[in-house]
């Protein structure tokens, strides 16, 4: 499965990734779609649907050239026309795997994923170094009245 389809099942598996037009509608209704994907085979209202989702989330979109069940099979299903990765990381691993297949189609979501990707990682590093500001106790309970183990 070096095509990328394996990723789709890790991501599934972990958690960072919505199967199904009604996961995939919540994941963007909640704004934590980050690629939007849909099978080559998927009907023509669910590809429509998929085109406008990334308006409503700041997400991105694309056709996998997959068919329903290839997709299907890598995440344990029968058939799976519509998926959302949630993680910028699953995303663009995915995207990396599709541009191997065509550079001329996948290039320039890859590059869009990257720079996402790279945000990301920059947002969860300073989130990290605010977290560890001097005078801070890990856990912090007893600051805001809460009990101690003692």
């Amino acid at each position: 499965m070096s095509n990328g389809l394996g990723l789709l099942g890790l991501a599934l598996r972990a958690g960072k990734l919505a199967a199904g037009y009604t996961a995939v509608s919540e994941a963007v209704h909640t704004k934590r779609a980050r690629l939007i994907c849909t099978a080559a085979d998927a009907s023509e209202r669910v590809r429509e649907s998929a085109r406008h989702m990334p308006d409503r989330c700041n997400g991105l979109y694309t056709d996998t050239g997959f068919t329903q069940e290839q997709l299907g099979r890598a995440l344990g299903l029968n058939a799976c026309g519509i998926v959302a990765f949630l993680d910028p990381g699953f995303a663009w691993a995915f995207a990396k795997k599709l541009e191997e297949k065509d550079r001329e189609r996948y290039g320039a979501l890859v590059e869009a994923l990257a720079h996402r990707k790279d945000r990301a990682t920059k947002r969860q590093i300073k989130k990290k170094q605010r977290s560890r500001k001097p005078g801070k106790k890990p856990g912090g309970n007893q600051a805001r009245g809460g009990r101690s183990n003692d």
